[in-house]
């Protein structure tokens, strides 16, 4: 399919739901041709029988007041092609606990709406998920934007389960008020650094804030996280960036420095706080110092453990505030062991 303006819809067909001939979601989506609009009814519900697959450039929004709900256990895909906005998903929620991906990217997608106000921030498409918020795959470039959006765990209560708690004479009792389930991941770029777009966006209350699969650098400073560090983090609870498959090449040598099979690190505070983890590879240990979208590699060759870590980067962007290397060997000795 080819891709539309998110500024300007080209016009008909147009299809309303809910409606006569489209009572959902996913009847209008079903036989859609190229171009099509859905708008969708302030105040909508819908529980989603199966996965819903986009496949085709279609608009999808909400009328920016009691914005429609999605609620389902399987996945909403993404699968139109590479161009920009094959896909634009714009003022919707999401609720998925199945523990699949709510959203699943593998083609061009915009997800965004008309800016709100809500606890004085600007938020767009809301996302909830037990598993992974958004997925972006890898074969999807760099055409997906997620501009504005809250991506956060799930809260329990809304997902119509059964809350007990045990109480000291041990009557099991319901328990009341929100418990939240944080979402393993809130957005996972499964395609590398470059595999979306992020403006403006919250991700919250998961267990990863944002997980990144694919990260090619060379020895110094880069640009490397630029595409996605404008979001803000809020309540993740072991990390804010986790990073997967990173590799380093070396200024000097040409030199490929590549994660081992299995390897993540762990940043906390990111993209607020500057912070440092030490990354091993095949060819010996890297620092990567994480500041806001730009990284610098540090190499650190086995036979200078001892001493500093060399770089041919800038010399003047300050040091490293924290080690981290997020290895089960790590976790069980950490420092106030010793």
């Amino acid at each position: 399919g080819g891709a539309v303006s998110s500024s300007a819809w080209p016009g008909p067909p147009v299809r309303a739901v809910p409606s006569a001939a489209w009572p959902t979601i996913a009847a209008a989506v079903e036989d859609a041709e190229d171009g099509t609009k859905i708008e969708v009814a302030a105040g909508y519900h819908e529980v989603l029988q199966g996965p819903l697959i986009l496949d085709r450039a279609i608009l999808i929004e909400g009328p920016g007041d009691r914005d429609p709900l999605l609620i389902g256990e399987d996945s909403i895909i993404v699968a139109a092609g590479a161009a920009r906005n094959c896909v634009i998903l714009r003022r919707l929620r999401f609720r998925i606990s199945g523990g699949a991906p709510a959203i699943v990217i593998v083609g061009g997608c915009t997800i965004e709406a008309r800016p709100r106000t809500r606890r004085g921030a600007l938020l767009e498409c809301e996302i909830e998920s037990e598993g992974v918020g958004l997925e972006v795959a890898a074969h999807s470039g760099n055409a997906a934007r997620i501009l504005r959006t809250l991506v956060r765990g799930c809260e329990m209560h809304r997902l119509h389960r059964p809350i007990f708690g045990r109480r000291a004479d041990g009557h099991v009792r319901s328990l009341h008020g929100p418990i939240w389930l944080p979402s393993q991941v809130g957005i996972s770029l499964a395609g590398g650094a470059s595999a979306a777009v992020i403006e403006g966006s919250h991700v919250q209350r998961c267990d990863c804030g944002i997980a990144l699969t694919g990260l090619n650098v060379k020895e110094g400073w880069s640009d490397a996280l630029s595409t996605f560090a404008d979001v803000t983090m809020f309540e993740n609870k072991t990390a804010d960036l986790r990073i997967q498959g990173w590799s380093v090449r070396e200024k000097a040598t040409g030199v490929v420095r590549e994660a081992p099979p299995g390897e993540q690190v762990s940043v906390t505070g990111w993209p607020l706080e500057q912070s440092s983890v030490v990354a091993p590879t095949d060819r010996g240990p890297v620092v990567l110092h994480v500041e806001g979208g730009r990284v610098n590699a540090t190499l650190w060759d086995d036979e200078e453990a001892d001493e500093e870590p060399r770089s041919h980067s800038d010399s003047d962007r300050g040091e490293a505030t924290s080690f981290e290397l997020d290895t089960p060997e790590s976790r069980k000795h950490s420092p106030d062991d010793s």
